[in-house]
């Protein structure tokens, strides 16, 4: 009995060490399924909107050996669209995708290039063709300027933002037209208006990002009437199964025009608000929705609503638990600023950070970072997923930037607010009682009387803020002047394996405004100004601890302000900089590691993938659709181009040689091997005992 035993365990040494050596190489952290870690398939990487690549073939020792691959001219809007009834957008604004070899973007009047990622030549390209005389004669649509800001590859296709409220999918093999779906808002229930000035319904926006499937139901935002055009603002979900696809449900984000007494209490036991009165005085993280006194949330945005009163488009990724299959997503700007006359009340879900349900539309809870909005201070922009350990407990969290320059951690199935960060640079403005008020007030002061100005900052708890104050420095009829306006107009990136948050904060993206009288639809209710007076331009980028919200590390840029988006590999950050330089930093310390100058403002978000020959390039677009008030450099590459980055093929080949490192395993790989040959044997050893023990017992 006893050399029986013997065998038992030697065959059990020799399972467990061959099962050991066999998975040496085992990541410590894995991808989802449906994402391929060599690719770029969403505006933000993956479902999680994280803005990051877990490859490290392009690090930080060798960084400073990229050089241009190749570059693909963009092609002037005239040679696609001579299209009627809208003004022709140069260039490009949406990060380039990388699927299986393959570069996709496109362009800002909705044409989808192809290209091949290993020589830039075109595969082919997609012209939007669109009909915008009779869509403006038959859809409640605004003119103006087109640009589009995303492209994601969702259940398979690629899906361009919505534009025109219209869905349009293509084959990302060809380009042909998979199904398009038109005059999805020709029929918005409450959302006519009736008011001495005008009379009709109110306008959505041109575009807004694509959206994200769960269990084919495709989730996107199709109106949204920022600029004060009045659009009921709604999500829709559209079932993929179906062909055409058909939509199933659709959850409004602003009351009708008749107004609804109640709209700010309907869910409230499902919200938050942010107070940062509260937030300073008393240390609340946010105010929930039943502990607000009901006479400060009645009649929200007014009742009837004015037309000038609206949710702003969605300018972000949407993310997604695919466990749960709640998506989630931050709103945009109320669109009544200067003057919020007529919109009274928080104006719930502007500026809002909302979970809901794919399947059926449901909110399962919303959290509104700024209310009763006087400046623009949209939640928009990108939104993370992630799991952050909080008190020593693991908790599913969203990871949300604001353009106020304030980031949130809230936990993803309450909304409840776990931290947030304000960075020192925000100096906050404090009232002769020492009292914060917020950042709105500069130098020179415009308007900025303590007393009546809060910044963006109102109180959810007063009802002079809520209910009767009218403009942000009221009853003042001067000027007065936002700073920052835009401190995180911008993509934040999430290095998942560090626990790192990075994200700019950009100041000297100023205004001043003035409040004036309603008049017409599309018609702003004051005077405003981008860079008035000028205030000296600059960007901190920022690395914060996601599970603390401490800072970690920071890195100055100098002379402008920011507007794009920040991507994150291993162990480097990838910025834009509208002062021509691509900087790549060490994402763990914030050293610069590398600085590439492209001659032209860079204010689209690269990305990066594997080419058709395994090697991973950066994707960068450039010129285009400038911002001319971020600052930077006065020309502009026009219609622009996008360009490849890779690491040198000779460096490349010598470096192979010496090292002979082609399939060595990376430190980290080898120390989790070890780890996990550690662990191996621990659990021999106590098998082992077990079995003797056994046997013993048996022979006994």
């Amino acid at each position: 009995m006893r050399n029986n035993s013997r065998i038992i365990c030697v065959l059990l040494v020799g399972l467990l060490l061959f099962y050991s050596v066999n998975n040496s190489t085992t990541q410590v952290f894995s991808y989802d399924k449906d994402t391929d870690r060599n690719n770029w398939e969403y505006i933000n990487h993956n479902v999680r909107g994280t803005n990051y690549s877990p490859q490290n073939q392009i690090n930080a020792d060798n960084v400073h050996m990229l050089e241009l691959k190749w570059t693909y001219p963009i092609p002037a809007a005239t040679e696609f669209n001579e299209q009627e009834g809208i003004s022709l957008t140069e260039g490009s604004m949406t990060p380039p995708l990388v699927i299986n070899g393959t570069v996709y973007f496109t362009t800002n009047m909705r044409d989808t290039h192809a290209i091949d990622s290993l020589t830039g030549n075109l595969k082919w390209v997609n012209t939007w063709d669109f009909n915008w005389q009779e869509a403006y004669r038959k859809l409640p649509i605004t003119g103006g300027s087109l640009h589009v800001h995303g492209l994601n590859l969702v259940n398979g296709k690629l899906f361009p933002s919505t534009v025109a409220c219209s869905i349009l999918a293509l084959n990302p093999e060809d380009g042909e037209i998979n199904f398009e779906l038109n005059d999805t808002c020709r029929y918005i229930e409450g959302n006519n208006y009736n008011w001495n000035s005008y009379s009709g319904p109110g306008l959505c926006g041109l575009s807004s990002h694509p959206g994200i499937e769960y269990s084919n139901i495709y989730v996107t935002q199709i109106c949204g009437a920022d600029s004060n055009w009045g659009g009921r603002a709604f999500i829709d979900g559209y079932n993929l199964n179906v062909n055409p696809p058909e939509r199933v449900w659709r959850t409004f984000l602003s009351p009708p025009s008749e107004g609804d007494k109640e709209w700010a209490l309907r869910e409230c036991d499902k919200g938050w608000f942010f107070s940062y009165t509260e937030w300073k005085e008393n240390g609340r993280l946010g105010i929930p929705c039943n502990e607000v006194p009901r006479e400060n949330l009645i009649n929200d945005w007014g009742v009837p609503k004015h037309y000038n009163s609206a949710v702003g488009l969605l300018w972000g990724q949407m993310s997604l638990d695919q466990e749960t299959g709640i998506v989630y997503f931050g709103t945009g700007n109320q669109g009544g600023w200067v003057n919020n006359t007529y919109a009274i009340g928080p104006n719930l879900f502007a500026s809002s950070i909302i979970a809901l349900n794919a399947t059926s539309g449901d909110i399962i809870w919303w959290y509104q970072t700024v209310v009763r909005d006087m400046v623009q201070g949209d939640a928009a922009w990108n939104t993370i997923l992630t799991e952050l350990t909080i008190n020593g407990e693991k908790r599913k969290a969203i990871i949300k930037y604001s353009v106020t320059g304030l980031l949130w951690a809230l936990d993803a199935s309450t909304g409840e607010p776990l931290w947030i960060h304000e960075s020192p640079l925000l100096e906050s403005r404090v009232d002769e009682n020492g009292i914060p008020r917020g950042r709105t007030s500069g130098h020179p002061c415009i308007g900025c009387d303590p007393k009546t100005q809060d910044g963006y900052w109102n109180n959810v708890l007063s009802y002079y803020d809520m209910q009767e104050k009218k403009w942000l420095n009221y009853p003042s009829k001067d000027r007065f002047y936002i700073i920052p306006l835009r401190a995180g107009e911008a993509d934040i990136a999430y290095n998942e394996k560090e626990g790192i948050v990075i994200f700019p904060l950009s100041l000297g993206w100023d205004a001043s405004a003035k409040a004036g009288n309603h008049k017409g639809i599309g018609i702003p209710p004051g005077e405003y100004n981008l860079n008035y007076p000028k205030q000296k331009q600059n960007t901190t980028i920022l690395a914060i601890d996601a599970n603390t919200g401490k800072e970690i590390w920071s890195y100055f840029i100098d002379g402008v302000a920011f507007r794009g988006g920040i991507i994150a590999t291993e162990d480097l950050v990838i910025i834009p900089a509208a002062d021509g330089n691509l900087y790549i930093l060490n994402g763990i310390t914030g050293e610069l590691l590398h600085k590439i100058f492209l001659n032209t403002p860079l204010t689209t978000q690269p990305t990066i993938g594997k080419n058709s020959d395994g090697e991973f390039q950066i994707y960068v677009i450039n010129g285009g659709r400038g911002r001319q008030e971020v600052g930077g450099l006065a020309h502009n590459q026009i219609p622009g181009s996008l360009i490849a980055l890779g690491i040198s093929e000779e460096i490349e080949i010598q470096e192979n040689i010496v090292n002979n490192t082609v399939n060595k395993p990376t430190e980290a790989e080898e120390s989790d091997s070890v780890r996990f040959t550690s662990i191996f044997f621990i659990i021999l050893g106590i098998l082992s005992i077990i079995i003797l023990t056994v046997f013993r017992k048996r022979k006994t």
